[in-house]
């Protein structure tokens, strides 16, 4: 009762203070998680890659195991199309857009390693957010990136926009479809905008089943997503692929 008396007697301008830090706790926070995240997979790549030989010698076999760029572009072409749509960048941040640009790079990253990648596709490519990407060449990835929107580039009747606002559930990814994934970061801010744009558009939206294994306050970031239909893609069932994909704090 008495911490309820205290903040309402804050001044507006001070209450807009202390919402503007705790935002930033929470970005620098999830700043954070991501970075682990990203040395959680170079260990895993750098164990994967450790061999033992005939001798029972261990040794790094990295650079003459990886798969080459031809192969794995020719293997996306045959993948189903994921569209990571960039339509939204004139209402985002530039600290959101880093965010968003570094999660687009562990999409690839999975992807690249992957048996069985999905087509990745970026669309409504701006140019500041095409100068983030140059930072790690991105135009040698292989992927697609374009500066048209999806609207342009693919059947109307075969897109479909995955939103956790909608009631239709993902059943099973199908090779005809074009799913895609709002390019965002602070979905609270910009709440139902990918929803309500695929509405207008009269295109169908779908959200993944798992509402059973979420928790309801959490929020998935764009390469989670991406990486749990990698993982439905490449033969894991929807469960496994949330429980192999989300960290265990955000799970129920």
């Amino acid at each position: 009762m008495d911490q309820q008396q205290g903040e309402n007697k804050l001044s507006k301008k001070q209450q807009k203070k202390l919402a503007k830090k705790e935002k930033q706790r929470e970005y620098y926070k999830e700043k954070k998680i991501q970075k682990k995240q990203i040395r959680k997979q170079q260990k895993q790549e750098q164990k994967s890659n450790i061999v033992i030989d005939d001798d029972n010698k261990i040794h790094n076999q990295e650079r003459q195991h990886k798969k080459p760029r031809e192969q794995y572009q020719e293997e996306m072409k045959n993948g189903i199309k994921i569209i990571i749509d960039l339509q939204f960048m004139s209402q985002m941040t530039i600290h959101e857009k880093t965010s968003l640009y570094k999660q687009i790079e562990l999409c690839h990253s999975n992807n690249f390693k992957s048996k069985k990648p999905l087509n990745l596709i970026v669309t409504s490519l701006t140019e500041d957010f095409k100068q983030l990407l140059n930072k790690s060449n991105a135009s040698n990835w292989g992927i697609e990136l374009n500066e048209k929107p999806y609207i342009d580039l693919f059947k109307k009747e075969d897109l479909v926009y995955l939103t956790g606002d909608t009631e239709d559930v993902i059943d099973e990814l199908n090779q005809e479809e074009v799913y895609i994934i709002g390019g965002l970061v602070d979905h609270n801010r910009l709440k139902l905008i990918t929803y309500n744009k695929a509405i207008e558009q009269g295109i169908k939206t779908k959200k993944l089943p798992i509402n059973l294994n979420l928790k309801t306050s959490s929020i998935l970031t764009v390469n989670q997503v991406f990486e749990i239909l990698l993982r439905r893609n490449n033969g894991e069932d929807w469960n496994d692929s949330v429980q192999n994909t989300i960290p265990k704090r955000k799970l129920l």
